[in-house]
């Protein structure tokens, strides 16, 4: 059986967090595709911590640590080792996290999924995500707008 769990994140996480961000996969699907440097993730990381309307947890799969997801300002994110695509993982810590989420008092998330992430979109409807919209950059579309009731 899947062991899938969400623990806070903590400072010694930080690092785990960074090396998942920085991956090919990872990067290419962020706003900002550069890899990060330590400074600069310590400042997010930071941040992160300071703001009450910032949540976010580290995804253990049978103990390990295998991603990260985050809610900031109802705006969802998650990242997933490489490896670990693909088995059930992601879908077992999306379900956790809405219900963390509905403790927290939200009713709705939203997200943004690059247009041509074809597998992430499709993942993202799976689990209950609608299309709101197309976002535009320079004249020419850039993600899909996404809305999870909760």
């Amino acid at each position: 059986m899947m062991n899938v769990e969400l623990k806070p994140v903590e400072k010694k996480d930080w690092k785990f967090i960074l090396h998942l961000r920085n991956q090919e996969d990872v990067r290419l699907a962020c706003h900002d595709t550069s890899i990060i440097d330590d400074e600069t993730h310590l400042k997010y990381m930071q941040k992160m911590v300071a703001d009450k309307e910032k949540n976010h947890w580290i995804i253990t799969y049978n103990k390990k640590d295998v991603g990260y997801i985050k809610i900031v300002n109802l705006e969802f994110g998650s990242m997933l080792l490489n490896d670990y695509r693909g088995k059930g993982i992601g879908k077992q810590a999306y379900a956790l996290v809405f219900k963390e989420a509905k403790k927290l008092g939200l009713t709705k998330l939203t997200a943004q999924v690059k247009i041509n992430r074809e597998t992430s979109l499709e993942f993202e409807m799976k689990t209950g995500w609608v299309k709101k919209g197309i976002i535009y950059k320079n004249n020419k579309p850039y993600a899909f707008s996404l809305e999870k009731s909760l």
